[in-house]
């Protein structure tokens, strides 16, 4: 990417897109990462576009991530078995059936001004925590399995919300912002921005407001 773009890249921050966890899979999972390693621990949720520079202003990023949602319907996904990212000692669950859907919905998404050349291949999956050392990667590993074995929660949901996540540098605190969601079942958009967003994020909001009443005019 040329150099001007690199530079207003990183003014505009970073944006990634989450389907959050169900309750009561969400809350379990809350538990759970709280004895793991990691950096905040985020609230669960299923990877769609991994964290990139947001190459274009968020208004025009977000009409390209929702014309593309705009043609995926709703579909299951069943969490599957605890793994573990060799490349960074992270703790996973892998993603048995829908697998090959979340798949699909990435490629679509990382073209055009959304794409980003990934530093590892996309693998569908739920991040449980990490890195963890590696002196202590086969003990949390083994007690993490056996609580996943033993939780009574179905392991089969419908992934029906995607949500829009920025990381704007103009925001003093350093978090990541739910700036909108889409639903893949009823194709209305939903807006987060929130009160102390800036002047660009205010503008997004006012866009997105028109467009939701547009759709469901």
């Amino acid at each position: 990417m040329p150099k001007n773009g690199m530079h207003g890249a990183a003014e505009r921050g970073q944006f990634a897109l989450v389907s959050y966890i169900p309750e009561p899979l969400s809350s379990f999972f809350n538990r759970l990462r709280r004895g793991l390693p990691g950096d905040g621990n985020p609230q669960a949720h299923v990877t769609i576009l991994p964290p990139r520079p947001l190459r274009a202003p968020v208004e025009r990023a977000s009409e390209q991530a929702q014309k593309i949602l705009a043609s995926f319907p709703a579909f299951e996904i069943e969490l599957s078995t605890v793994q573990r990212f060799p490349e960074t000692n992270f703790l996973y669950l892998d993603i048995a059936h829908g697998n090959s859907r979340v798949h699909d919905l990435h490629d679509a998404l990382n073209d055009g001004e959304l794409a980003f050349a990934e530093e590892f291949e996309f693998r569908p999956h739920l991040t449980l925590g990490g890195p963890i050392p590696e002196k202590e990667l086969a003990s949390l590993q083994g007690q993490t399995e056996a609580a996943w074995l033993s939780a009574e929660h179905a392991r089969r949901f419908v992934v029906d919300e995607v949500v829009f996540l920025w990381l704007n540098p103009a925001e003093e605190d350093g978090e990541w912002r739910r700036v909108w969601s889409y639903n893949l079942r009823t194709h209305l958009l939903r807006t987060h921005i929130p009160q102390s967003a800036s002047s660009q994020s205010q503008g997004l909001a006012r866009t997105q407001a028109a467009s939701v009443t547009n759709r469901t005019s």
